[in-house]
């Protein structure tokens, strides 16, 4: 079904999604490190670091929350060729760290423009307005920025996109609060992109470059008590569909795209 689809259990916030459980999606569990929420201290880092080296397959990871969007720092680093970074998100994840020993939800895009030198570009697709002016003045020449507004006309910006891009590898990475909430329900304030719009991005960018990855988080962690309510079962049954909906674009089976490079 999702060949090379990991799924990361910190929170288990997936536990309400049947559909993952197929034996062709590999779980590793995470849930008993301490001090991974949102700040990562740097031995938990490490020991995420070490499970994710054991994997059986790389492809598309399903991170959780979008308290543990660092980890696509560790994702990125393991890629071994120059590549371009596409993040879909209403945030920028570039803000100063206030402790330069951990890295955060909120700062991981900065440690891996700084760190990782075969991450050439990196361009936020769905921000809320205003981000430009939070990146840091030194990583502003690999930055570029498609506001939200600017980016549902993507069959204008698209072109403009790709003209900037400048390396043929591509790493996708989507927090699904670039989504309007009727798409999928997070724990942090939301955009309102269609998932449509999103598939659409992602479904030309892997038409035209090779994808070496792509993670998914986002995801809203229901707990035993609320998916009995209404509201529950709601909020699995939308994050459930947006997952199907990306998975099936990044892995190939939707078969307008081309499969996933390996």
């Amino acid at each position: 079904m999702y060949h090379g689809v990991s799924v990361l259990d910190f929170d288990h916030s997936y536990q309400w999604q049947a559909f993952l459980r197929h034996p062709s999606v590999e779980w590793i569990d995470l849930a008993d490190l301490a001090g991974t929420k949102r700040y990562c201290a740097p031995e938990s880092l490490a020991e995420i670091q070490r499970r994710l080296r054991w994997r059986r397959a790389r492809g598309v990871t399903l991170i959780g929350s979008g308290n543990y969007h660092y980890v696509t720092y560790l994702l990125l680093s393991e890629i071994k060729t120059p590549f371009s970074l596409v993040l879909f998100d209403y945030h920028t994840d570039m803000m100063e760290s206030c402790d330069e020993s951990l890295v955060s939800c909120g700062s991981w895009l900065s440690k891996a423009l700084r760190e990782l030198p075969l991450l050439r570009q990196a361009f936020i697709i769905g921000a809320r307005p205003g981000v430009a002016e939070t990146i840091p003045p030194e990583l502003k020449r690999k930055v570029l920025i498609f506001e939200q507004a600017v980016a549902e006309d993507a069959g204008v910006v698209i072109p403009a996109f790709m003209s900037r891009l400048v390396t043929p590898n591509v790493y996708i990475s989507i927090d699904k609060d670039v989504l309007d909430p009727q798409e999928a329900i997070t724990d942090w304030d939301q955009g309102a992109m269609k998932l449509t719009v999103v598939v659409g991005w992602i479904r030309y960018i892997i038409h035209h470059r090779r994808l070496c990855g792509a993670d998914i988080c986002g995801e809203y962690p229901v707990s035993p008590v609320e998916i009995y309510s209404r509201e529950g079962r709601l909020i699995v049954g939308k994050n459930a569909r947006a997952n199907r909906v990306l998975l099936d674009v990044l892995c190939g089976t939707d078969t307008r795209t081309l499969p996933m490079s390996s």
